[in-house]
Protein backbone atom coordinates (compact mmCIF):
# COMPACT_ATOMS: atom_id res chain seq x y z
CA UNK A 1 0.00 0.00 0.00
CA UNK A 2 1.21 3.68 -0.80
CA UNK A 3 -0.64 5.67 1.65
CA UNK A 4 0.71 8.42 3.05
CA UNK A 5 -1.96 8.40 6.27
CA UNK A 6 0.27 9.34 9.65
CA UNK A 7 -0.56 8.83 13.41
CA UNK A 8 0.80 11.16 15.86
CA UNK A 9 2.27 10.76 19.27
CA UNK A 10 1.73 13.24 21.84
CA UNK A 11 4.14 13.29 25.26
CA UNK A 12 2.23 12.58 28.25
CA UNK A 13 4.63 14.26 30.81
CA UNK A 14 7.74 16.61 30.71
CA UNK A 15 10.36 17.09 27.79
CA UNK A 16 13.52 15.81 28.18
CA UNK A 17 16.28 15.27 30.47
CA UNK A 18 19.95 16.63 29.96
CA UNK A 19 22.18 14.03 32.16
CA UNK A 20 25.43 12.34 31.57
CA UNK A 21 25.89 8.29 30.44
CA UNK A 22 25.35 7.48 26.85
CA UNK A 23 24.27 3.62 25.68
CA UNK A 24 23.74 3.82 22.57
CA UNK A 25 23.66 0.42 20.12
CA UNK A 26 23.50 -1.46 23.30
CA UNK A 27 20.23 -4.16 23.94
CA UNK A 28 21.50 -6.83 26.33
CA UNK A 29 24.24 -7.62 28.97
CA UNK A 30 26.53 -10.03 26.95
CA UNK A 31 27.58 -13.68 28.39
CA UNK A 32 25.11 -15.91 29.96
CA UNK A 33 21.82 -14.07 32.20
CA UNK A 34 20.59 -17.20 34.43
CA UNK A 35 22.00 -17.55 37.79
CA UNK A 36 22.95 -21.01 37.26
CA UNK A 37 25.03 -20.19 34.33
CA UNK A 38 22.96 -21.60 31.36
CA UNK A 39 21.73 -19.20 28.37
CA UNK A 40 17.85 -20.24 28.56
CA UNK A 41 14.93 -20.88 30.02
CA UNK A 42 16.25 -19.01 33.61
CA UNK A 43 14.36 -19.66 36.48
CA UNK A 44 16.12 -16.19 38.23
CA UNK A 45 18.39 -14.12 36.48
CA UNK A 46 21.99 -13.34 37.23
CA UNK A 47 22.86 -10.18 39.16
CA UNK A 48 19.76 -9.51 40.22
CA UNK A 49 18.68 -6.24 42.41
CA UNK A 50 18.46 -6.82 46.11
CA UNK A 51 15.16 -6.10 45.90
CA UNK A 52 14.28 -7.65 42.20
CA UNK A 53 10.22 -6.78 42.65
CA UNK A 54 8.21 -4.07 41.60
CA UNK A 55 4.06 -3.10 41.38
CA UNK A 56 1.70 -2.52 43.95
CA UNK A 57 -0.53 -0.24 42.78
CA UNK A 58 -3.58 0.07 40.43
CA UNK A 59 -2.23 2.97 38.61
CA UNK A 60 -0.97 2.61 35.20
CA UNK A 61 0.80 5.52 35.20
CA UNK A 62 2.62 4.72 38.72
CA UNK A 63 3.10 1.53 37.53
CA UNK A 64 4.75 2.10 33.74
CA UNK A 65 8.27 0.95 34.84
CA UNK A 66 6.78 -2.46 36.49
CA UNK A 67 6.71 -4.13 32.89
CA UNK A 68 6.60 -7.34 31.21
CA UNK A 69 6.57 -9.13 34.77
CA UNK A 70 6.48 -8.40 38.70
CA UNK A 71 10.51 -9.64 38.75
CA UNK A 72 12.47 -6.83 37.68
CA UNK A 73 16.34 -7.86 38.49
CA UNK A 74 17.92 -4.77 36.77
CA UNK A 75 20.26 -6.86 35.63
CA UNK A 76 21.62 -4.27 32.64
CA UNK A 77 21.87 -1.83 35.22
CA UNK A 78 23.77 -3.96 37.51
CA UNK A 79 26.04 -5.03 34.95
CA UNK A 80 27.16 -1.78 33.66
CA UNK A 81 27.17 -0.08 37.04
CA UNK A 82 24.24 2.28 36.43
CA UNK A 83 21.10 2.96 37.00
CA UNK A 84 17.48 4.32 36.08
CA UNK A 85 19.32 7.84 35.92
CA UNK A 86 21.57 7.21 32.96
CA UNK A 87 20.80 9.36 30.44
CA UNK A 88 22.23 10.96 27.05
CA UNK A 89 23.59 13.91 25.53
CA UNK A 90 20.93 16.97 24.37
CA UNK A 91 21.56 15.79 21.12
CA UNK A 92 20.38 12.03 21.53
CA UNK A 93 16.69 11.54 20.53
CA UNK A 94 16.65 9.43 24.06
CA UNK A 95 16.48 12.35 26.03
CA UNK A 96 12.76 13.25 24.13
CA UNK A 97 11.65 9.80 23.61
CA UNK A 98 12.54 8.24 27.39
CA UNK A 99 13.10 10.57 30.33
CA UNK A 100 10.88 12.51 32.30
CA UNK A 101 12.74 15.96 33.12
CA UNK A 102 9.99 17.44 35.03
CA UNK A 103 10.66 19.80 37.76
CA UNK A 104 8.94 21.53 40.24
CA UNK A 105 8.92 25.30 41.07
CA UNK A 106 12.20 25.30 42.38
CA UNK A 107 14.27 23.63 39.23
CA UNK A 108 14.75 20.43 41.14
CA UNK A 109 13.98 17.15 39.17
CA UNK A 110 10.52 15.58 39.87
CA UNK A 111 10.85 12.67 37.22
CA UNK A 112 7.08 10.81 37.69
CA UNK A 113 7.45 7.44 37.89
CA UNK A 114 10.60 7.11 36.86
CA UNK A 115 13.36 9.38 35.51
CA UNK A 116 13.98 6.53 32.43
CA UNK A 117 10.35 6.02 31.39
CA UNK A 118 7.83 8.25 28.91
CA UNK A 119 4.13 7.21 27.78
CA UNK A 120 2.94 8.75 24.38
CA UNK A 121 -0.06 9.03 23.76
CA UNK A 122 -2.23 9.39 20.05
CA UNK A 123 -5.41 10.98 21.71
CA UNK A 124 -3.97 12.84 24.51
CA UNK A 125 -6.39 14.59 26.99
CA UNK A 126 -3.54 15.56 29.56
CA UNK A 127 -4.74 13.48 32.17
CA UNK A 128 -1.71 11.74 33.32
CA UNK A 129 -3.23 10.42 36.77
CA UNK A 130 -4.76 7.78 34.13
CA UNK A 131 -1.98 7.65 31.50
CA UNK A 132 -3.64 10.36 29.84
CA UNK A 133 -7.03 8.45 29.85
CA UNK A 134 -6.23 6.41 26.21
CA UNK A 135 -7.28 3.37 25.00
CA UNK A 136 -4.05 3.22 22.46
CA UNK A 137 -0.74 4.15 24.16
CA UNK A 138 2.96 3.95 23.93
CA UNK A 139 5.55 3.22 26.54
CA UNK A 140 9.14 3.98 25.81
CA UNK A 141 11.72 2.76 28.66
CA UNK A 142 15.75 3.93 28.68
CA UNK A 143 17.63 2.29 31.76
CA UNK A 144 14.61 2.12 34.23
CA UNK A 145 15.08 -1.94 34.21
CA UNK A 146 11.85 -2.59 32.19
CA UNK A 147 12.12 -5.33 29.50
CA UNK A 148 13.55 -8.60 30.84
CA UNK A 149 12.63 -11.52 29.26
CA UNK A 150 10.96 -15.24 30.03
CA UNK A 151 13.53 -17.43 29.31
CA UNK A 152 17.21 -15.74 28.74
CA UNK A 153 16.65 -12.70 31.58
CA UNK A 154 17.80 -10.48 28.65
CA UNK A 155 15.72 -7.30 27.12
CA UNK A 156 16.29 -5.03 30.40
CA UNK A 157 17.15 -2.14 27.91
CA UNK A 158 15.65 0.59 25.74
CA UNK A 159 12.22 -1.56 25.77
CA UNK A 160 9.24 -0.29 24.25
CA UNK A 161 5.48 -0.94 24.95
CA UNK A 162 2.30 -0.52 22.82
CA UNK A 163 -0.73 -0.67 25.07
CA UNK A 164 -3.99 -1.34 22.52
CA UNK A 165 -8.00 -2.68 23.81
CA UNK A 166 -8.21 -4.07 26.72
CA UNK A 167 -9.81 -7.41 27.43
CA UNK A 168 -13.14 -7.52 29.20
CA UNK A 169 -12.24 -11.30 30.92
CA UNK A 170 -9.83 -10.86 34.40
CA UNK A 171 -6.86 -12.62 33.84
CA UNK A 172 -6.49 -16.42 34.69
CA UNK A 173 -3.34 -18.66 36.61
CA UNK A 174 -3.27 -20.27 33.45
CA UNK A 175 -3.17 -17.16 30.77
CA UNK A 176 -5.68 -16.21 28.61
CA UNK A 177 -3.24 -18.13 25.16
CA UNK A 178 -3.66 -20.07 21.97
CA UNK A 179 -4.41 -22.50 20.60
CA UNK A 180 -7.40 -23.27 23.79
CA UNK A 181 -9.81 -21.21 22.73
CA UNK A 182 -8.45 -17.84 22.64
CA UNK A 183 -7.75 -17.78 18.73
CA UNK A 184 -5.35 -20.02 16.61
CA UNK A 185 -2.03 -20.02 16.98
CA UNK A 186 0.86 -20.66 14.20
CA UNK A 187 3.69 -23.03 13.96
CA UNK A 188 3.17 -24.44 17.77
CA UNK A 189 3.55 -21.04 18.75
CA UNK A 190 1.52 -19.68 22.02
CA UNK A 191 0.23 -16.31 22.21
CA UNK A 192 -1.08 -14.90 25.09
CA UNK A 193 -3.12 -11.32 26.39
CA UNK A 194 -0.71 -9.64 28.33
CA UNK A 195 -1.31 -8.86 31.77
CA UNK A 196 -0.33 -5.45 33.35
CA UNK A 197 1.83 -6.26 36.07
CA UNK A 198 0.94 -3.20 38.25
CA UNK A 199 -2.54 -3.18 37.58
CA UNK A 200 -3.57 -6.67 36.74
CA UNK A 201 -5.57 -5.06 33.71
CA UNK A 202 -5.71 -7.73 30.38
CA UNK A 203 -4.72 -5.93 27.37
CA UNK A 204 -6.37 -7.82 24.25
CA UNK A 205 -3.33 -5.82 22.06
CA UNK A 206 -0.12 -5.16 23.24
CA UNK A 207 3.26 -5.66 21.38
CA UNK A 208 6.54 -4.87 22.50
CA UNK A 209 10.41 -4.88 21.42
CA UNK A 210 13.40 -2.62 21.27
CA UNK A 211 14.86 0.51 20.44
CA UNK A 212 18.37 -0.81 21.06
CA UNK A 213 19.56 -1.25 17.93
CA UNK A 214 21.28 1.86 16.25
CA UNK A 215 22.10 3.36 12.72
CA UNK A 216 26.10 4.00 13.49
CA UNK A 217 27.40 4.54 9.65
CA UNK A 218 25.42 6.49 7.81
CA UNK A 219 21.59 7.97 6.51
CA UNK A 220 19.79 4.79 5.48
CA UNK A 221 16.10 4.19 4.68
CA UNK A 222 15.43 2.96 8.06
CA UNK A 223 17.24 5.38 10.37
CA UNK A 224 19.31 8.68 10.49
CA UNK A 225 22.86 8.28 11.46
CA UNK A 226 22.86 6.96 15.12
CA UNK A 227 18.99 6.40 15.61
CA UNK A 228 17.25 3.40 16.07
CA UNK A 229 16.99 1.07 12.95
CA UNK A 230 14.90 -1.82 12.17
CA UNK A 231 17.29 -3.30 10.01
CA UNK A 232 19.99 -4.58 12.76
CA UNK A 233 17.14 -6.05 14.61
CA UNK A 234 15.69 -8.63 12.07
CA UNK A 235 16.97 -11.53 14.50
CA UNK A 236 16.77 -12.74 18.47
CA UNK A 237 19.38 -13.47 20.83
CA UNK A 238 18.70 -17.29 20.77
CA UNK A 239 18.88 -18.41 17.18
CA UNK A 240 20.52 -15.48 14.96
CA UNK A 241 19.21 -13.48 12.22
CA UNK A 242 16.09 -14.07 10.09
CA UNK A 243 16.75 -16.28 7.15
CA UNK A 244 16.98 -13.97 4.29
CA UNK A 245 15.36 -16.57 1.80
CA UNK A 246 11.87 -16.38 4.32
CA UNK A 247 9.60 -14.65 2.53
CA UNK A 248 9.00 -11.72 5.19
CA UNK A 249 13.09 -11.13 4.47
CA UNK A 250 12.16 -11.26 0.98
CA UNK A 251 9.46 -8.69 0.86
CA UNK A 252 10.98 -6.62 3.05
CA UNK A 253 14.04 -6.35 0.91
CA UNK A 254 12.62 -4.06 -1.51
CA UNK A 255 10.11 -2.68 1.31
CA UNK A 256 11.35 1.03 0.03
CA UNK A 257 10.53 0.38 -3.33
CA UNK A 258 7.19 -0.81 -3.10
CA UNK A 259 6.02 0.92 0.07
CA UNK A 260 7.64 4.53 -0.31
CA UNK A 261 8.01 4.85 -4.08
CA UNK A 262 5.68 8.08 -3.91
CA UNK A 263 8.94 9.51 -1.83
CA UNK A 264 11.73 8.10 -4.09
CA UNK A 265 12.43 5.21 -1.88
CA UNK A 266 12.70 7.31 1.17
CA UNK A 267 11.82 7.03 4.84
CA UNK A 268 8.64 8.67 4.80
CA UNK A 269 9.76 11.30 7.63
CA UNK A 270 13.12 11.85 6.41
CA UNK A 271 11.55 15.88 6.83
CA UNK A 272 11.82 16.02 10.48
CA UNK A 273 16.06 15.16 10.31
CA UNK A 274 15.48 12.78 13.07
CA UNK A 275 13.96 9.27 11.64
CA UNK A 276 14.08 5.88 12.79
CA UNK A 277 12.15 2.56 12.86
CA UNK A 278 12.25 -0.30 15.26
CA UNK A 279 10.07 -3.48 15.30
CA UNK A 280 7.32 -4.74 17.66
CA UNK A 281 6.77 -8.17 18.70
CA UNK A 282 3.98 -10.42 19.55
CA UNK A 283 3.42 -11.98 23.65
CA UNK A 284 4.38 -15.67 23.04
CA UNK A 285 4.68 -17.85 25.82
CA UNK A 286 6.37 -21.78 25.74
CA UNK A 287 6.55 -24.36 28.85
CA UNK A 288 9.19 -24.93 29.44
CA UNK A 289 9.12 -28.19 32.47
CA UNK A 290 7.43 -29.51 35.70
CA UNK A 291 11.10 -28.79 37.36
CA UNK A 292 10.82 -24.86 36.82
CA UNK A 293 9.18 -24.13 39.92
CA UNK A 294 8.57 -20.47 39.90
CA UNK A 295 6.63 -18.10 37.57
CA UNK A 296 8.73 -14.92 38.24
CA UNK A 297 9.53 -14.73 34.04
CA UNK A 298 5.67 -14.92 33.10
CA UNK A 299 3.99 -13.99 36.31
CA UNK A 300 0.97 -11.91 35.82
CA UNK A 301 0.84 -13.22 32.10
CA UNK A 302 0.68 -17.30 33.43
CA UNK A 303 0.65 -17.09 37.08
CA UNK A 304 1.30 -20.92 36.86
CA UNK A 305 5.01 -22.51 37.68
CA UNK A 306 6.63 -23.70 34.67
CA UNK A 307 6.81 -21.26 31.92
CA UNK A 308 8.30 -18.68 29.80
CA UNK A 309 6.64 -15.82 28.61
CA UNK A 310 8.57 -12.97 25.66
CA UNK A 311 7.98 -10.74 22.91
CA UNK A 312 8.63 -13.29 20.40
CA UNK A 313 11.00 -12.33 17.54
CA UNK A 314 11.74 -15.93 16.84
CA UNK A 315 12.79 -17.17 13.31
CA UNK A 316 11.07 -20.65 13.98
CA UNK A 317 10.76 -23.21 11.18
CA UNK A 318 9.76 -20.48 8.39
CA UNK A 319 12.69 -18.08 9.06
CA UNK A 320 10.68 -15.13 10.60
CA UNK A 321 8.44 -14.37 13.00
CA UNK A 322 4.86 -15.01 11.77
CA UNK A 323 3.70 -11.68 12.79
CA UNK A 324 5.69 -8.41 13.12
CA UNK A 325 4.64 -5.06 13.66
CA UNK A 326 7.41 -2.52 11.90
CA UNK A 327 6.91 1.22 12.93
CA UNK A 328 8.98 3.93 10.80
CA UNK A 329 8.74 7.20 13.11
CA UNK A 330 10.04 11.17 12.97
CA UNK A 331 10.83 13.32 15.88
CA UNK A 332 9.52 16.71 15.52
CA UNK A 333 8.68 19.71 17.14
CA UNK A 334 4.95 21.83 17.47
CA UNK A 335 5.36 24.56 19.35
CA UNK A 336 7.91 23.60 21.72
CA UNK A 337 5.89 20.57 22.49
CA UNK A 338 7.59 17.13 20.89
CA UNK A 339 5.71 14.97 18.87
CA UNK A 340 6.16 11.73 16.45
CA UNK A 341 4.79 11.21 13.61
CA UNK A 342 4.71 7.46 12.45
CA UNK A 343 3.79 4.59 9.90
CA UNK A 344 2.98 0.83 11.47
CA UNK A 345 3.40 -1.74 8.96
CA UNK A 346 1.85 -5.54 9.77
CA UNK A 347 3.32 -8.85 8.22
CA UNK A 348 1.70 -12.08 7.97
CA UNK A 349 3.10 -15.64 8.49
CA UNK A 350 3.44 -15.67 4.45
CA UNK A 351 5.05 -12.54 4.07
CA UNK A 352 2.68 -9.74 3.32
CA UNK A 353 2.67 -6.13 4.98
CA UNK A 354 0.10 -4.33 5.00
CA UNK A 355 -0.10 -0.10 6.79
CA UNK A 356 -1.95 -0.48 9.62
CA UNK A 357 -2.44 3.83 9.42
CA UNK A 358 -4.96 3.31 6.72
CA UNK A 359 -6.96 1.25 8.61
CA UNK A 360 -8.00 3.48 11.88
Amino acid sequence: MTGTKATTWTMLRGAGLAIAVGLAGVTAVQGSQCLDGSDDDCLQCASEAANPWCGGSDDPATEMSCTPFHYRPMSFNNVQGTDEWCGFSDGDIFKTLAYDDTTDDQGNATPWPYPGVRAWAAQFNGDCSQAGGNSDYWVFHACDGAGIQGGDCKGDIKYVERFGFTYDGDMEDAGICTPDGQGGGYDDRMYCKFVHPGTHKVYDDYKSGWTGSTNDNEDTFWAAKGLPTAEQAFLSAANGGWDPDSALMQTLSTFSDWAYGWNGGKHPYTWTGKWFSFPMFAWRADYISDDHDNNKLSYPTIAENGWKVYADNEPGDTGAPPEVDFILGGLTWDDGTPKLVFDMWRSDADGNMWKLNDEV
